[in-house]
């Protein structure tokens, strides 16, 4: 069931993550908040959102754990196992 979420054809794989772009993805979709996000990467909380923003709307994602899986796919993090 993983590999066939991992490989999931609707994934484009033509869009890629900007390094910032991975950087807030990562973040967000390991549980941190917009704030704390922004602490670790030491921008501000609307350069978080509008990292995310851009991110959902660029690879039409509606929630977050539409982000989490993207992430995932992406290779942005690990799932658990």
């Amino acid at each position: 069931m993983l590999e066939n979420f991992i490989l999931d054809p609707r994934l484009d794989r033509e869009k890629t993550l900007t390094p910032r772009q991975r950087e807030v993805s990562q973040l967000l979709a390991e549980g941190r908040n917009m704030r704390e996000a922004a602490a670790t990467l030491d921008i501000s909380t609307r350069t978080v959102a509008f990292h995310k923003y851009q991110i959902m709307e660029e690879h039409r994602l509606k929630t977050q754990s539409d982000l989490v899986m993207f992430a995932i796919k992406q290779g942005v993090i690990v799932p658990p196992t």
